[in-house]
């Protein structure tokens, strides 16, 4: 399940790109979310948790990985791997 949210985060992004560059910046906007938030539910899924609310998963990761140290907000080392 972590690889296929991986991969999904991907395409996502790449697909940002696409728009960003074509001048679609709400939707470039919304796709780049998407990358972050699949990103971040591939991680989870290493530990098998997941949420089906949006909320949920993002208070989640605030919790158990900015809060706790696991990973800084300034750190890009898991985008680094998208």
């Amino acid at each position: 399940m972590s690889q296929y949210r991986l991969n999904n985060a991907k395409e996502r992004l790449e697909s940002s790109k696409i728009l960003l560059d074509n001048n679609q910046y709400l939707d470039s906007k919304g796709r780049s979310y998407y990358a972050m938030f699949s990103a971040v539910r591939a991680l989870l899924a290493t530990e098998e948790i997941d949420f089906s609310k949006h909320s949920a998963v993002i208070a989640h990761f605030q919790k158990d990985y900015i809060k706790t140290g696991k990973l800084q907000k300034e750190n890009d080392s898991v985008l680094s791997e998208i």
